[in-house]
Order: structure tokens, then C-alpha cells, then sequence
């Protein structure tokens, strides 16, 4: 993107102030003297593009008082009525755009924008007109959004990105705009100073330069990214799923075997799932129960319905085997109850101890942390209590009688892991055993019902009129018929969740291989190629201004966060006021020469708004001015707002070509 003029316009009781700044190609210095509106210039420029959320949270129009309060004029305030900025862009392929958006006025809101399909600023004309809205919900997303009409004019497509509560959202361009516009308030604090982190964007700094280098680690790392999400997404189905199945089998008295709780790499595992009915002593395959229960309906349905007369002795024998069942299935329920309650303390007791083994390690890590740190001073050993057991330990230096060797911190916080290890071992095969357990006593209950009421049911038929048909025989048709359709529908609907749960192992298997294949891949060989060039850029810039407070061979562009790092820390810390600043200079016009190599999301612009801070010296600018010339030949753009003395200014561009804007007096004047 390339700047082709601003324009700012002010109504007032004392006619229209204001100014228009045309800007060329290559390097252009706009001079003027402190407290004119230079920087009023440069963040006309930012609120003209929407992108102020690069500054602060607020909504706040982000303007000096001479456009949105008043301005001054012959040695008085005059109010100000209306105020507007105009701003003249062009696209790498020649396109322009006229932005323009309200300051103060009633009018329209500041959230509109204007926008001239053509030059309107610097070739007044009939162009199509079209308004938009900024910083609100949906600017860089919907169609009439400023941002997303020129993240699409630009080029752009902006990437997604993920926020710190896990939510997505696209990379705004307020994040990326920080490397192209540095303003002068608190631009110069270091580099990527105005990061907006009120958007909560994770390692937001990091996203926006792989964005504009336009590297493929951020591909990468979303890839891996969604790949994760991914398996966390199988991973909790198949559990819902499992749960699911756990269930239905228990409705029907079942119980299931060889269902693991994770998603196994093997899908042979799924093969060995089992569905197990109770029938007499023994549990049989959910199959194999169904199929003898049809069998013994067939025998059944095949004879026809006896009277009582005809089966009364036989169904004494049958009520008393069904009591006799009864009784012992009530006696091995009730020693099964006491069994799972006992169960269930031991695996509470050794819950317990875990939660006190974890606390006694934390207890112990900070003593030995503390006793690290050079401190004695009210450790609890130091203090005659043991941090572990809490017994007593006298400080006396005479001789004792020891129940035996005491163990170091050391080897404490080693005995407690090895403990808390084994106890873990002991809750899961606690809660193993518990499972199967609970399981059998549902299925006892069941059964227990089952007896219950065809022991009814027998009673009956006897004291029934013997000429009637046995109640007790139409009962067990009926029994079995229920129970062959609920396990019928029961093992329907296993095996169509057993059908998912071998999908979602199948997509497990591939989504593990895909990380597998990502494991360790960071940068491509052409992010490599760009870093490179970068740090060579870096190092060639920071040795011409005459970087001094670190070695320029120990400098390195960092692989994690791509800035400039020493000894493994961000440059930043190691470096005088002075050295801050060349170091942004040479970073960000670094990125700039990257983008004459390589294809990148670069803008091809670069705007400093006094760029000589912290009494920089002056051949370090003059050095940095001559760099900034070269932009020219690359069709780039770079913009000086400075209120360096004209004449030394003059001294430092030489015979460089460049664009030279001075204002002499106020910026914002009277027009006529």
C-alpha cells in the first residue's frame, strides 16, 4: 500500500482550517517544529484507516484538540464546529481509494466511513461512493466492514487465530498495522510497542510477523493447533460413547468387558469388546443369551398353554426352586452390598492418602526450594518438626537415642513420588474392582426382580381355578418375549455405537499420524531462507548506525518469537535508550528488505513519527535516512514525521532522492 495524500478539514465560526500533505513514492520527510501537528498528521492517518484499536482499547476518537475541540488562531481559541480526515490510498496494482471518516460533527457517526472508488483527494471527479463501518462486531468479517474491504483490497487474507479462551477470531488489522506505523508517544518503548492485547489474542506479536513475512510456521502451528483440538474432540465422543454403551448394557443387566477408556492405536482392540449376560452361575455373550432365549420361547410357544390341573405338581417344584433362588440370591446380594461399601472406603482411604502424599511433596519442594535459596530461617526442620511426618526433631547436639536414619529432603520428595506412584496403581485396580462389583450387584438386582414377580405369578396360578390356563406359563412367554426384544434392541444399538466407535478409532489412528508427521517441524526451508535474511539485514543495519551496548556478532532474529535476541533474552534488556531505537530501525526496515526478496504480506510501507528519539546521534540518522532512500527503488514507501533542525536535516539526505514536506508554523491553517 502506498499513501498518496491526507487531508484534514476543519469548520470553524471563523471559516475552514485544515491542510492536505501529498506523499510520492520512496522516502518522504515531513519536517516541521514541535507541537505543530506533525504527529497529529500520523495519527489522522491511523484513525482514517480504522486502525486506532492499535493505540488503546478505547473508542475514543484518538485526535489532539485542534480537530475535536479547538484550535488556535491569532492568539485565541476558536471552537471547532466540524472536523474530518480524507486519506489517498493505492494497491500493488494501482487501484486507489479515498477514505473518508468524521471526527466531530453531527452529521454521522465516527463509526462511518466514506469510501471514493478512485482518486478523489488529488483528481476531484463523479466516483462510485460506498460507506462502511469500523471497531465494531464484524468490520473485518462481513462484507460491509472497513477492514475486511481492505484486507481484500490490500490482498490480504487474513488468517484465524485463537484467543486465551480458546475462542477464534481473525487477525485484525490493528495487530499487524504496529509494524508498518510507529507513532511517537509510546511507539518508541520497543519493538512491537503498541501490541493491542486487548483483543486477548495469543502471542499476538508473533502471529503479526508471521503474518506479514508470510511464513509457513503459522500454518504449521495452526495445523498441529486443529490437529489437537481434533483429537480432544475424538477423544471426548468416544468416551460419551463408551459411557453410552456402559449404560444400555447395565438397563439390560449386562456388563460390559474390554472397552478401554482411551482411544486404542490398535483396532483389534475394538474386536474384543464383549456384552455379558448373566444366565444361572456364569456370564454368556449378549449374542448367545438372546439366542437361547429364543430357543426356549420357540419350545414354548411350539406346546400349548397348560391348565393348572395338569402342571400344579410340577409348579410347587418351580415355586420352590424360584424361593429357594431367591433367598440365596438375596443372602449373596446383601454380602455383595457389604462388599462394594467396603470397596468403596478403601478406595476413598487411598484417594485420601494421595491428596496427603501430594501435599507432603509440595511441603518438601518448597523446603528444599527454600533450603536452595541459601535460607535456614523457619524451615520446619529448623523449627523441630519434621515437614513430612510433623513428629518432633530435637536440635540438640547431644548424643540421642534414634529409632533410626533420617532421610534428606531429597530423599523424602524421592520416597513420596515413588509412593504416590504405587498408590495411584493401588486406587485404579481399587476402582477396578469396585466397577465389577457394582456391576454384578445391579445384575443380582435385577434377577432378584425378576424372581419376585414370577414368584407372584406362580402363587397365583395355584390358588387359581385348576380348569384355567396356568397364569405362571402365560407369564414366562411374556417374560421371554420382553426380555428377547430389550436385549434385542439393546445389542441393536451397541453395535451401531460400536459402528462409531471404530470411525472415531479409525480418524484417531490418522489424526495421531498427522501430528506424528508434524512432531518437531517449526519452519520450512523458505522460513529459514527469510529469518536468515532478516538477522543478515539486522546485523548489516545495527553495525552501520553504530550499535554499541552489545557485540553485533552475539545478535540472533530468535526462531520462537522472531525478534532480535542476546544470549537467549529479547534484545531489549540489554541495550542503552539510544541503542533501543536503532535497534527498531533496523528491525523494521528489515522487514521491509525481507519483502524485496521474498513474497510476503508486507505493505511495502514504513511511517516513523520522530524517528530520532532518546538524542539519537546524528550520524546514526543520517545513516538510517540513507538506508530508507534505497525504498524507492523497490516501489516502496517510507515516511519521516521529524522535527529535526531544517538545516541539519538538509546535511543528512545529501543528494539521497527523497520528498521533502516542511511546515513552517502551524500545520492545521487558515484556508482560503
Amino acid at each position: 500500500m502506498r499513501l498518496r495524500q491526507l487531508a484534514l478539514r476543519i469548520n470553524t465560526a471563523e471559516g475552514p482550517f485544515g491542510v492536505t500533505v501529498p506523499f510520492g513514492p520512496g522516502l518522504v520527510v515531513l519536517r516541521a517544529d514541535n507541537s505543530t501537528g506533525k504527529s497529529t498528521c500520523i495519527q489522522s492517518i491511523i484513525y482514517a484507516l480504522g486502525i486506532e484499536g492499535m493505540l488503546s482499547a478505547s473508542y475514543e476518537v484518538p485526535l489532539q484538540y485542534a480537530l475535536t475541540e479547538r484550535l488556535e488562531y491569532r492568539g485565541r481559541e476558536v471552537p471547532v464546529v466540524e472536523s474530518e480526515v480524507l486519506l489517498e490510498i493505492e494497491n500493488s496494482n494501482g487501484a486507489v481509494l479515498t477514505l473518508r471518516r468524521r471526527i466531530r460533527g453531527a452529521r454521522s457517526d465516527t463509526k462511518l466511513v466514506t469510501v471514493w472508488n478512485g482518486p478523489a483527494l488529488s483528481a476531484p471527479g463523479e466516483y462510485e461512493e460506498r460507506d462502511y463501518y469500523v471497531r465494531m462486531e464484524g468490520a473485518a468479517q462481513r462484507p460491509l466492514g472497513l477492514h475486511y474491504m481492505l484486507a481484500n483490497f490490500l490482498g490480504w487474507d487474513l488468517p484465524t487465530v485463537n484467543r486465551f479462551d480458546g475462542s477464534e477470531c481473525p487477525l485484525y488489522l490493528e495487530c499487524i498495522f504496529p509494524l508498518f506505523i510507529i507513532e511517537q508517544k509510546h511507539g518508541w518503548s520497543g519493538i512491537q510497542a503498541r501490541l493491542p492485547l486487548h483483543y486477548r489474542i495469543r502471542e499476538v506479536g508473533k502471529r503479526a510477523t508471521e503474518f506479514v513475512l508470510r511464513l509457513d510456521a503459522y500454518a504449521i502451528a495452526f495445523r498441529r493447533q486443529a490437529l489437537r483440538e481434533e483429537a480432544t474432540r475424538i477423544l471426548s465422543n468416544w468416551r460419551l460413547i463408551a459411557q453410552e454403551i456402559r449404560t444400555l448394557a447395565e438397563r439390560v443387566g449386562a456388563v460390559v468387558r474390554g472397552l478401554p477408556l482411551d482411544v486404542p492405536s490398535n483396532i483389534d482392540v475394538l474386536n474384543a469388546i464383549g456384552i455379558l449376560v448373566p444366565r444361572r452361575d456364569a456370564w454368556i455373550p449378549l449374542p448367545e443369551a438372546v439366542s437361547e432365549d429364543r430357543r426356549r420361547l420357540q419350545e414354548l410357544e411350539s406346546m400349548e398353554i397348560p391348565r393348572v390341573q395338569e402342571i400344579s405338581g410340577a409348579l410347587t417344584e418351580a415355586l420352590r426352586a424360584s424361593e429357594k433362588e431367591l433367598a440365596t440370591l438375596e443372602s449373596s446380594g446383601f454380602l455383595l452390598f457389604k462388599e462394594v461399601e467396603i470397596e468403596k472406603r478403601e478406595s476413598d482411604s487411598i484417594t485420601e492418602r494421595l491428596v496427603a502424599l501430594n501435599d507432603d511433596l509440595k511441603n518438601n519442594q518448597d523446603v528444599l526450594r527454600l533450603r536452595n535459596f541459601g535460607s535456614v530461617a523457619s524451615l520446619p526442620s529448623t523449627l523441630g518438626r519434621c515437614p513430612t511426618c510433623d513428629q518432633a526433631i530435637s536440635g540438640s547436639l547431644l548424643i540421642q537415642v534414634q529409632s533410626g536414619t533420617l532421610m534428606t529432603v531429597e530423599e523424602n520428595i524421592e520416597f513420596i513420588r515413588s509412593q504416590s506412584v504405587t498408590f495411584e496403581s493401588m486406587r485404579r485396580d481399587a476402582q477396578a474392582v469396585l466397577d465389577a462389583k457394582r456391576q454384578k450387584l445391579r445384575s443380582i438386582q435385577n434377577r432378584v426382580e425378576e424372581l419376585r414377580t414370577q414368584i407372584r405369578t406362580q402363587k397365583a396360578s395355584l390358588v387359581s381355578d385348576a380348569r384355567m390356563p396356568s397364569m405362571a406359563a402365560i407369564q414366562e412367554r411374556i417374560s421371554l418375549g420382553n426380555r428377547i426384544r430389550m436385549l434385542n434392541d439393546a445389542e441393536s444399538e451397541i453395535d451401531r455405537l460400536t459402528n462409531s466407535l471404530t470411525e472415531l478409532q479409525e480418524s484417531w489412528v490418522e489424526v495421531q499420524q498427522q501430528i506424528s508427521a508434524l512432531s518437531g517441524e517449526e519452519l520450512s526451508a523458505e522460513d529459514e531462507q527469510k529469518l536468515a535474511d532478516l538477522e543478515s539485514t539486522f546485523k548489516e543495519q545495527v553495525t552501520q548506525y553504530g550499535l554499541g551496548s552489545v557485540p553485533v556478532g552475539e545478535l540472533r532474529i530468535s526462531r520462537e518469537s522472531y525478534r532480535p535476541i542476546h544470549d537467549g533474552f529479547d534484545l531489549g534488556f540489554n541495550l542503552s535508550a539510544s541503542d533501543m531505537i536503532r535497534t527498531i530501525w533496523a528491525y523494521l526496515y528489515g522487514l521491509l528488505e525481507v519483502a524485496r526478496r521474498y513474497s510476503t504480506n508486507h505493505l511495502g510501507l514504513l511511517i516513523l513519527d520522530e524517528p530520532r528519539q532518546q538524542e539519537t546521534a546524528a550520524i546514526s540518522f543520517g545513516e538510517f535516512l540513507h538506508r530508507a532512500a534505497t525504498a524507492r527503488d523497490a516501489n516502496q514507501q517510507v515516511i519521516f514525521a521529524t522535527s529535526e533542525e531544517s538545516r541539519n536535516l538538509k546535511a543528512m539526505l545529501g543528494s539521497v532522492p527523497h520528498q521533502y514536506l516542511e511546515f513552517e508554523g502551524k500545520i492545521l491553517s487558515k484556508l482560503e
